[in-house]
């Protein structure tokens, strides 16, 4: 820059690197700043697609840009020649991946000026393909301190201090006096790093502004923290230096904080790996690193960590998600697989279980292009409750998962669950769930009444009331079982329509602690195609079949724990799931048909003689069905 020529306020450093599909919105993101005294210096690091050119478009004349072009360094490299050329009196950093909220250089510049601090830092909004957002504060183990937009100065004081931040070179402005002559580690990933803690050597504090505006884009294709590569391994070189300066600098608590560091950072490697040979070799990996260095894997100072990552450095697979499926239709269990590739952690096997030769290739096929965690199994069973017990005989992992095909988990829901679980040595575990793919039609998993306290259940571990166990909703995707509980018990799905019914209500009655999980973990696909994947949405006797198995294979000593008239209810309620599937046309004349047939079968099985007490909200009809010898006597 000419001596002439005044210099900027910020200098804003973008690395490019063939990010062709976000350069252009995170360039105008920059634009659109409500700021405008800064120059943006974007590093295209030798783009192979058409970043360069992109970018150039929306740069146009705008005497703020400059693109500079090199041969590939990798990200450090790119970053490091913006430091090179920057001529600002603060620093940001923004990934071309990535955007700014409107406000973000005014608002952190104004924080510094205001304050005099050395830097200061933001909440981060996490943006995903499917569009949901989800806000951060970029503080460990604080994520909900995002909203405020109040500014908080935290002092650094010690390195456990430090840890508690995003090492994240975005989401930060820095005054140039605290980093000049700092510069990026090449030739390696995760460099934020060692930027961020040398930079913390300099100053005694970070201030932070709660507020969302730095925009991430996540689950791209390419990102380096999603790459199952074995540049994984690089991050033990990484934690090396770190113990290096943390060791080395008049900064108390150096052990205990790397020892936290070191299990942060070691597991968040894990999320990304998803061919069982690497990450078995990773996880063996952490294990060596951990005793040669005499650490404890340590995840309770975040709730973030999984627990379940210290179960498989110790050499047990936490998890097995079985998913019948009978190959009618691809769609279902591709969107059951993909929710799945969105849960990080825990580290799991997934079991298909297949009917057919056709659809174990179609399994197969699908599991070795997209999903290296997974394994197509073939089995006879020709219905949905036997595909569950099939998969649960192959099941290896320490806790056990069963999601029917087209069914998705919401992000971190096995990772709750399970982590949830293994911390309270609990054998089941259940979840509240949405009735569907989208809207917001929720159930708690409970056909509650005053007998039922859920906010209780979710305080801390119980042990299922008989008034709790058969309030309890049979769905079979929002629970979590230890697979031990259901060795040791003989526990199986049932058979019929309603095979989660049997599994449900015996594993509460037998179950000595319980979970249970207040924000929902599981999308319930009411489609059509998903709820005839293994039997024809016709006449009551499927249902009937599934109640009268449930009552037959009662143990006895169980049945008499739950309250008087329990056959009742859960038939009233099979008998309301069944009226809801009737399709058009000709309905009424269906209902008509189905009211009789079900009138017989209560009176064959003695439901009609008393008026015991049915599910919250029951309607008129079914109840006045299953009340005809009780009204006859008493109206005799």
């Amino acid at each position: 820059m000419p001596q002439s020529e005044p210099r900027p306020l910020i200098s804003v450093i973008i690395p490019v690197f063939n990010v062709g599909d976000h350069v252009a919105d995170c360039l105008r993101s920059l634009q659109a700043q409500t700021l405008d005294d800064f120059e943006a210096l974007v590093i295209d690091d030798g783009s192979t697609d058409d970043s360069a050119a992109i970018a150039q478009s929306v740069i146009g004349t705008d005497p703020r840009f400059q693109l500079i072009k090199q041969k590939n360094r990798g990200l450090s490299g790119a970053r490091n020649t913006g430091l090179d050329l920057a001529q600002g009196a603060f620093i940001a950093f923004l990934d071309s991946d990535d955007r700014l909220a409107p406000d973000y250089l005014s608002r952190l510049w104004q924080a510094l000026e205001t304050t005099g601090a050395d830097w200061v830092s933001c909440g981060i909004r996490f943006c995903f393909p499917n569009d949901q957002i989800v806000d951060h504060s970029a503080i460990h183990g604080s994520a909900g301190l995002h909203s405020s937009g109040q500014m908080q100065r935290y002092p650094q004081l010690s390195w456990e201090d430090a840890i508690h931040h995003f090492p994240s070179a975005w989401n930060k402005l820095y005054r140039r006096n605290l980093i000049e002559g700092l510069r990026f580690p090449e030739g390696t990933w995760f460099e934020d790093h060692e930027f961020y803690y040398q930079s913390l050597t300099r100053t005694d504090h970070l201030l932070h502004i709660e507020a969302p505006l730095y925009l991430q884009t996540r689950a791209r294709e390419g990102q380096i923290t999603g790459q199952d590569s074995d540049r994984v391994f690089e991050q033990f070189a990484v934690l090396d230096r770190i113990k290096h300066l943390m060791k080395t600098t008049k900064r108390p608590g150096a052990d205990l904080a790397f020892e936290k560091i070191a299990s942060r950072l070691l597991f968040e490697r894990s999320t990304a790996l998803r061919n069982r040979e690497r990450r078995a070799r990773y996880a063996s990996a952490c294990a060596a690193y951990l005793e040669k260095h005499h650490l404890t894997y340590t995840p309770d100072w975040d709730p973030h960590i999984s627990r379940a990552w210290g179960v498989e450095i110790d050499g047990t697979l936490p998890l097995s998600v079985i998913i019948p499926w009978g190959g009618k239709d691809t769609s279902l269990l591709q969107q059951s697989l993909q929710s799945l590739a969105q849960q990080g952690a825990p580290g799991r096997e997934i079991l298909i279980l297949c009917n057919s030769d056709v659809a174990l290739a179609e399994a197969q096929a699908i599991a070795e292009q997209h999903h290296p965690e997974a394994r197509a199994l073939r089995h006879s069973e020709t219905e949905l409750g036997p595909a569950c017990n099939a998969g649960l005989k192959a099941a290896q992992g320490l806790y056990v998962s069963f999601l029917v095909a087209g069914d998705m988990l919401t992000e971190m829901a096995l990772h709750d669950w399970v982590d949830g679980l293994h911390l309270s040595q609990a054998d089941f575990a259940v979840s509240v769930f949405r009735q569907g793919l989208d809207g917001e039609d929720y159930h708690s998993s409970f056909y509650q009444d005053e007998t039922v306290s859920l906010d209780n259940l979710a305080t801390a571990t119980f042990a299922f009331s008989p008034e709790a166990a058969i309030a309890l909703d049979g769905q079979i995707s929002p629970k979590l079982y230890r697979r031990a509980f259901l060795t040791e018990t003989g526990l199986q799905f049932g058979t019929g329509a309603l095979p989660g019914w049997t599994m449900a209500l015996q594993a509460a009655l037998l179950a000595k602690k319980s979970t249970y999980f207040q924000h929902s973990g599981c999308d319930i696909n009411q489609s059509s195609a998903a709820q005839a994947q293994y039997h024809e949405a016709s006449g009551f006797r499927p249902f009937l079949r599934s109640l009268d198995q449930l009552t037959q294979k009662l143990p006895p000593h169980l049945a008499e724990k739950l309250p008087k008239g329990w056959q009742r209810r859960l038939f009233a309620r099979a008998l309301r799931l069944r009226i809801a599937q009737l399709p058009p046309p000709f309905r009424a004349f269906k209902l008509a048909l189905l009211s009789a047939s079900a009138t017989w079968a209560a009176l064959r099985r003695g439901l009609t003689r008393e008026q015991t007490p049915l599910d919250p909200g029951e309607g008129r009809r079914i109840a006045t069905l299953l009340s005809v010898e009780a009204r006859l006597r008493r109206n005799s």
